[in-house]
């Protein structure tokens, strides 16, 4: 196997393992919030804001850490930090602790997804960037299938504390492993022959800070992002709960079940437009924002089916086909974003996309369908959480439109730049 390629399946593991530490609590919302006796309002706000704040809080520091250092060391520090957090919330006696043990968690994963991507686009072309992004992100949706399903399994055959225990500790054993057998490439190698030169040193924190607001269609990424991912990580952080109160399944049925859709949808998705944006665009930014815009978009009326249908088999269809299409915003997004931008700008530009969709999509999507489903309760019964979810699919198509709005602005960006350095 090719130096690179290892390195590549290192990354996805580390992928899964974040995915399987901050998705298994959706499954355990019912029953942590059955044992510990707190409100939708209170589990929205765990499973939000609490994680968000804090991912936001540390993310930006780490990204710097990430531009300046070694990004192995930052991965293997982060990974360490989160997966003993996660452990530490099998420990819990009150919500405030599981709270604070949720914090830690927030706090180590805001370092995987810079750490990963700058790593990939040091190792791979411009030309494969897209697939390559698409691959980590697939093993992102195992990463979320293994939570449910496991965090259902272990629930049912022990109980919540034991699910995070168990899950949290293979993380440990493959920071070990990073550390001993994966070493940082030589930045900017895979730029040679691009017209992008690493600089000497990495720019001071504000000039960092500045350029994706300084540029009109990364600032426009940022939004799409935090659209998308309102829709996204409500689904993902209530799902389980909508199909627990509405199709009356169990945990380990909604693990298996809504675990297969999911990670189904996601991995077929994330590979898919990857591979198509590779294809089609052939290095033109432009055309790898219209494959996000047209796959978004078609996200929206299956995600109505998802939500709506009265059989819970075509909810699940509903489920997988809008996650497969909710996915073409991200490999094209973050390739172009990557790919705008200076080597040594890398960390930063993939922290601040990331902390859009951590801000707006975990910090806000949860809390609102929180706060909907207390609201709408009185009127619709264990049903409000079907009417709560409905409000957020509105991101998606919103995505899907300023992703042309962002394949126009970056043309008008990349000529610009051309012309000056004529």
């Amino acid at each position: 196997m090719p130096r690179r390629h290892y390195v590549l399946f290192i990354l996805c593991l580390v992928g899964i393992v974040n995915f399987v530490d901050r998705q298994i609590l959706a499954i355990l919302l019912e029953p942590i919030k059955t044992d510990l006796g707190v409100s939708d309002t209170a589990m929205g706000l765990l499973s939000g804001i609490a994680f968000s704040t804090f991912y936001v809080i540390a993310g930006i520091p780490i990204a710097r850490m990430v531009d300046k250092g070694s990004r192995r060391n930052v991965l293997v520090g982060c990974l360490t930090i989160w997966s003993l957090a996660t452990v530490l919330c099998g420990f819990v006696q009150n919500f405030v602790q599981l709270a604070l043990a949720r914090i830690g968690v927030a706090s180590g994963e805001a370092g995987g997804g810079p750490a990963t991507q700058s790593l990939l686009a040091d190792l791979y072309p411009v030309s494969q960037r897209a697939t390559v992004i698409g691959i980590w992100l697939a093993a992102q949706a195992i990463g979320i299938a293994f939570g449910l399903f496991f965090g259902g399994w272990l629930n049912t055959a022990f109980d919540w504390r034991i699910a995070f225990i168990v899950v949290g500790l293979p993380g440990l054993l493959l920071a070990v492993g990073i550390h001993l057998t994966v070493k940082d490439p030589p930045r900017g190698m895979a730029d040679a022959g691009t017209g992008i030169a690493p600089p000497v040193e990495t720019p001071p924190f504000r000039e960092a800070f500045a350029f994706a607001f300084r540029s009109p269609p990364l600032r426009l990424l940022l939004v799409v992002a935090m659209c998308c991912s309102f829709a996204g990580y409500s689904i993902l952080g209530w799902g389980p709960t909508f199909y627990i109160r509405v199709h009356d399944m169990t945990t380990m049925q909604v693990g298996g079940m809504m675990g297969l859709a999911v990670a189904g949808g996601l991995f077929l998705g994330n590979v898919g437009a990857g591979r198509i944006a590779d294809r089609v665009a052939k290095g033109d930014f432009a055309v790898y924002m219209r494959v996000a815009g047209w796959g978004t978009i078609l996200a929206a009326p299956f995600g109505l089916l998802f939500l709506l249908a009265r059989d819970p088999m075509m909810s699940l269809f509903g489920l997988f086909m809008s996650k497969l299409f909710m996915t073409f915003w991200m490999p094209p997004t973050y390739a172009v974003a990557v790919g705008m931008s200076p080597v040594r700008n890398r960390g930063m530009i993939t922290a601040l996309l990331t902390l859009s969709t951590t801000v707006v999509g975990i910090g806000l999507g949860p809390v609102f369908v929180g706060v909907m489903n207390d609201l709408l309760e009185p009127t619709f019964g264990k049903e409000a959480i079907r009417y709560s979810l409905v409000f957020v699919l509105g991101g998606l198509v919103a995505c899907g439109l300023l992703c042309f709005v962002a394949a126009r602005l970056v043309r008008q960006e990349l000529a610009g730049r051309a012309g000056s350095a004529g």
